[in-house]
């Protein structure tokens, strides 16, 4: 059995606050693995420092990526076996684009704008007890600024940086077009990629300019709403849920 550790479920419009848990609990689900849900608000009790992880045969593994590639060599698990390896190809790349660019403009959008970050502040520190809840979320939100700082999104202006997250949602419209997914009519790892971060723009109660622009393409809507419903449906299976120690 699967131990998969993702936040607790305490953003509305979201299956997760995270868009990386997102993205693997949907790719385990579309895969039909069979795995425990474990809620943890600390991702510094993972081996990477983030979330999600997952403990499997005893041995935790941290990063959605690595997980994924681990149980395609140990389990036979691909969710991309039926691509082509032009269509492999792509998929990386475009994987790349929304979780090493997007993921930056989607972080910004919710930490560093200020009438978002009220909202989303209580989401992640709500539970915090006096002084705790007071001075943590001031010294996490320092610390994403430094981080953002020295990956370099917060060298653009604001309407920049809106601009870069634009161009990569309308390059997710453009290879998606009509299709039922991104690489045909069977999902992929793309897929739940894409899934986890589109949700975690269009979904909560969040306003930016991002979400303007994700709501531009009627298509990523459809896509989003369609994932959606896969992602409900596939977890009907027998699940076992409970919050981690």
């Amino acid at each position: 059995m699967i131990r998969l550790f993702v936040f607790p479920p305490s953003l509305a419009g979201t299956p997760n606050p995270g868009p990386f848990c997102i993205k693997l609990e949907t790719a385990l689900r579309l895969a039909g693995v069979a795995y425990e849900t474990c809620y943890e608000p600390r991702p510094d009790k993972g081996p990477k420092g983030k979330m999600p992880f997952v403990e499997i045969d005893g041995e935790r593994m941290g990063d959605s990526m690595f997980i994924l590639d681990h149980l395609k060599k140990t389990k036979g698990i691909d969710l991309d076996a039926h691509l082509s390896p032009r269509e492999k190809a792509q998929s990386h790349a475009l994987q790349r684009m929304i979780e090493e660019r997007l993921n930056f403009v989607l972080g910004y959008s919710r930490w560093l704008e200020p009438e978002n970050w009220e909202k989303y502040r209580p989401v992640l520190f709500g539970k915090m007890p006096w002084p705790l809840g007071h001075f943590i979320p001031q010294m996490v939100q320092r610390q994403v600024r430094k981080a953002y700082e020295g990956q370099g999104m917060l060298r653009h202006e604001r309407d920049e940086i809106y601009a870069l997250g634009a161009a990569d949602l309308a390059t997710i419209a453009e290879i998606l077009g009509d299709q039922l997914y991104l690489f045909g009519d069977r999902p992929s790892t793309a897929d739940a990629t894409a899934y986890g971060f589109l949700i975690s723009i269009i979904g909560p109660d969040l306003e930016s300019p991002l979400k303007d622009a994700a709501l531009g393409h009627t298509n990523l809507v459809r896509y989003c709403e369609r994932m959606g419903e896969v992602f409900a449906r596939a977890g009907r299976t027998r699940q076992i849920q409970k919050v981690a120690a």
